[in-house]
């Protein structure tokens, strides 16, 4: 059925079009057919006019320009912008960013007496301590001030896990500058041997 809708619209549409084209003839002349002619007899001027090989000129160059349009960057293309990189944070940052951290939880405060424990180990070692991993931190010229020791201590061999997140006095509540700056004056008492 929609099948003959179509023919019907469409044998319609042909009997009103042939009803106006007498009509308007004068119209569609004027306005459609004879500014067309007008252009087609000018392309077709200009095509016998210009010498052959201009147009195998241009259609060389339009080789070449698309030949090197692989090979050269098109200045015409939107340049996309380049993401910057995030910079890497180094030991010492990361390890600021642990201490910086470690007001927020009994996990993250441990994090920081760990890292300070083993380096407190490492230190020894170096100093002419034991060899190996040291569990109790005991050497020469080892003599921490009030409660660092038991902070290095619980951090190397503690864990969080033995303090609910409730408990109010835990061994990592020491100030980490003191336990620092403690590390650091063991470290310059014997700048002169680790040179």
């Amino acid at each position: 059925m929609n099948r003959y809708r179509r023919w019907i619209a469409f044998f319609l549409l042909f009997v009103l079009a042939a009803l106006l084209a007498f009509p308007l003839q004068g119209l569609v002349f004027n306005y459609f057919i004879a500014p067309l002619s007008f252009i087609w007899f000018y392309l077709v001027y200009y095509y016998h006019v210009i010498p052959q090989q201009f147009y195998w000129f241009l259609i060389l160059l339009a080789a070449a320009y698309i030949a090197m349009g692989s090979f050269l960057e098109n200045p015409f293309k939107r340049r996309r912008e380049i993401p910057l990189r995030k910079k890497e944070q180094g030991q010492v940052e990361s390890f600021a960013r642990w201490i910086k951290d470690s007001r927020h939880g009994v996990y993250s405060r441990w994090r920081v007496a760990r890292a300070l424990g083993l380096m407190a180990s490492g230190i020894l070692e170096i100093r002419g301590g034991k060899s190996g991993r040291i569990r109790t931190l005991k050497g020469r010229d080892w003599n921490p001030p009030p409660g660092v020791q038991d902070y290095l201590e619980t951090g190397l061999n503690g864990s969080f896990a033995d303090y609910p997140l409730t408990a109010r006095n835990t061994p990592f509540d020491v100030d980490v500058e003191k336990v620092v700056a403690y590390l650091e004056s063991l470290l310059e008492m014997n700048r002169d041997n680790y040179k």
